[in-house]
């Protein structure tokens, strides 16, 4: 339990882990509908990349929820709570391979900003631990826009 930090500074990175989990969903699930969408040329490859980026998506989620419950507070209980703090906006339609890895890319680059916004947070609260798993967060997403950014260079 992470009991020995202020009660403003338990506030600050809980807030800040609120909205980087209602962003993780909104792209966990944004990426899982496109996988189940996908057509094209390229459908295999895409089809396989947005796989292994969902199910990362997934597990991390629960590391973010994990933590904010080590603050001994508490996770959004509904998606409509969750989509008021989420700033990565949903997509109304299923788009070509294209848009959709140009989205995910624009929304993981994004992400990952915000993943290093909260560990600079963390990290002038001394809560190294939340620091940690943003920076590792920041690396998988920076990893994924540039493996989407050249999927969109190859396909072009």
């Amino acid at each position: 339990m992470t009991t020995h930090y202020s009660p403003e500074a338990r506030h600050e990175i809980v807030d800040a882990l609120n909205g980087f989990l209602a962003d993780t969903t909104i792209i966990y699930y944004k990426t899982h509908a496109f996988h189940w969408n996908v057509e094209g040329p390229n459908f295999y490859g895409v089809h396989l990349m947005f796989e292994t980026f969902y199910k990362d998506l997934w597990e991390s989620m629960d590391d973010i929820a994990e933590r904010i419950r080590a603050f001994s507070e508490k996770v959004f209980p509904n998606l409509e709570m969750l989509l008021q703090h989420a700033s990565i906006a949903e997509l109304e339609t299923a788009p070509s391979i294209d848009v959709m890895v140009q989205n995910l890319r624009d929304d993981y680059i994004a992400l990952s900003k915000k993943a290093m916004a909260i560990g600079t947070i963390a990290e002038k609260h001394g809560d190294l631990v939340t620091s940690d798993m943003m920076i590792q967060r920041s690396a998988f997403l920076e990893k994924a826009a540039w493996m989407l950014q050249a999927t969109v260079k190859s396909s072009s």
